[in-house]
Order: structure tokens, then C-alpha cells, then sequence
């Protein structure tokens, strides 16, 4: 009897799970890339090799690699001292962690234009350097670190906390240095939570399109990243292309999602 009960509650919930993917998700994948192929073939690639395309891929995946490498040490350092130490202002660097997640990405762009823009507060600053970084790649990168760095910590937090630190002090009891105990024990307990954080930062950094909109200047060749040119395309009324650049995000999220499980394939947690 419990059973067939437990049948009778399944069967709804999968129908529910599976219609919910299907409308949001899978059917928009499918128009997508139905539209990035009617016109065809030779179409699609010409659309893939054209200059305007390649730099702003370039430039995605200049970003995400930077704002990934980065978070990956700031991430694991807030982490690590925000789990297993005591220090004035933890609450509050506990709170702030959060805030790319809470503020606007619109918000962010304005904030980075006040800071490093003309009339920003670092503007002599960056005037004595001779540097260009609003309407620039570097502005780009630094808002997509801002935006991505909560999620590696988030991620961690949690796990570091759970798993706590007798494996790691009895190494250094025994006269471990702190990369063997990091690379020896440390890392392969939270390498599935570590990955999973990158790969949420890495799909933010590469659909990040607010923050990016306001301090790139939208460039045509030189501060488009891929969402930015997709926004472009279809401003003017080129559908199909715009589909077709946006096909290539999809595909990069897809690649990102196969390495994780890839490298983690071997996790008894993953």
C-alpha cells in the first residue's frame, strides 16, 4: 500500500519536474538553436568567423578566465579564514561576501564609473598612470570578478566548517608543511564544492551582461563580450544572428558543465 502511494506521488512530481525543464528550459534551447540555423549552414559559420565575433568571444573568455582565477584564490582565502578563524569585522566580511548577489548589476557598473570614470574618486590616480579602464577590458574584468566572487566562498564555507580541521592539524602535528597538508588533504575534500563554484562563477562571467553593459561603452571590436553582442545583433532586427552568437554561450556553458564532471567523475560526492 505505501508503495503504490509512494508511486502515486512520484509519477505527478517527475511530470511536474520535467514539464518545468521543458518550458524553460529545453524549448528555449531548441528555438534558439533553430533560429541560429535558418539560414543555414555556410551562413552559420561565416557568422562564427567574422571579426566582431571572435573578439568578443575573445574577450568572454578573457574575462572568465581572469575573474575564475582570481576568485579562485580570493575565494578559497575568505573561505578558509571566514570557517576556521576568529577576527574583528568576520560578521561583516561575512555580510559583504554577499553583496554581489544582492545588488544589481546595473548598480555595480554605476559604482565601478565612480570609481575609476573621469570624475571618479581614483580618477588622478589612474590619470597619473596613464591607464584607460572604464570603456576599457579592465573594467570589464573587474566587475566580472566582483559579480562572480561570492561563489566559490559560498560554496566552501559550508563544507570547511562540516569537515572541520583535526586532519589538517595532526599532518602539521606530524611535521607536514602547509602545500603538503593543502594538496594532500584539504583539497581533495572540498574539490567537488571548489568545482562547483567555479563552475557558477564561470557561467555568471560569461553571461554577465548589466555590469558589463555600463563600464564597457559597447564597442563594437573592442569592449563586446558575447552577451553584449548578442543585445547589439538584435537591436538590429539581424534575429538570426543574434541567435547564432548566442548559441555559442550555450555551448560554452554546456563545455564548462562536462569538464566539472570530467575532472570530478572519480568524487565518491560528486
Amino acid at each position: 500500500m505505501k508503495q503504490f502511494q509512494s508511486k502515486r506521488i512520484k509519477l505527478p512530481l517527475i511530470i511536474i519536474a520535467w514539464g518545468f525543464m521543458a518550458l524553460l528550459l529545453i524549448l528555449p534551447i531548441i528555438l534558439v538553436i533553430s533560429q541560429a540555423a535558418s539560414h543555414g549552414l555556410g551562413h552559420y559559420l561565416q557568422l562564427l568567423a567574422n571579426l566582431n565575433t571572435l573578439r568578443a568571444f575573445n574577450l568572454t573568455v578573457a574575462a572568465t578566465v581572469i575573474s575564475v582565477g582570481v576568485n579562485l584564490i580570493l575565494g578559497l582565502s575568505a573561505a578558509w579564514i571566514i570557517a576556521f578563524h576568529d577576527f574583528p569585522g568576520k560578521r561583516l566580511l561575512n555580510t559583504l561576501i554577499d553583496l554581489p548577489l544582492s545588488v544589481s548589476p546595473v548598480i555595480v557598473g554605476l559604482i565601478f564609473v565612480l570609481t575609476f570614470g573621469r570624475t571618479g574618486w581614483l580618477a588622478p590616480l589612474v590619470a597619473h598612470f596613464n591607464l584607460q579602464i572604464i570603456f576599457a577590458p579592465p573594467a570589464i574584468f573587474l566587475v566580472t570578478i566582483f559579480v562572480t566572487f561570492p561563489f566559490v566562498t559560498r560554496e566552501l564555507v559550508p563544507v570547511l566548517i562540516a569537515r572541520g580541521r583535526e586532519e589538517e592539524q595532526t599532518a602539521a602535528f606530524l611535521g607536514a608543511n602547509f602545500w603538503q597538508i593543502f594538496t594532500q588533504i584539504t583539497l581533495p575534500a572540498i574539490k567537488t564544492p571548489l568545482a562547483g563554484g567555479l563552475v557558477l562563477a564561470s557561467a555568471r562571467a560569461m553571461g554577465e551582461f548589466g555590469a558589463v553593459a555600463v563600464v564597457s561603452g559597447n564597442i563594437v571590436g573592442k569592449t563586446l563580450t558575447l552577451p553584449l553582442l548578442v543585445q547589439s545583433l538584435y537591436n538590429q532586427f539581424k534575429f538570426e544572428d543574434a541567435f547564432g552568437v548566442a548559441t555559442i554561450l550555450l555551448a560554452s556553458t554546456f563545455a564548462i558543465i562536462y569538464l566539472k564532471r570530467i575532472l570530478l567523475k572519480n568524487s565518491p560526492t560528486f
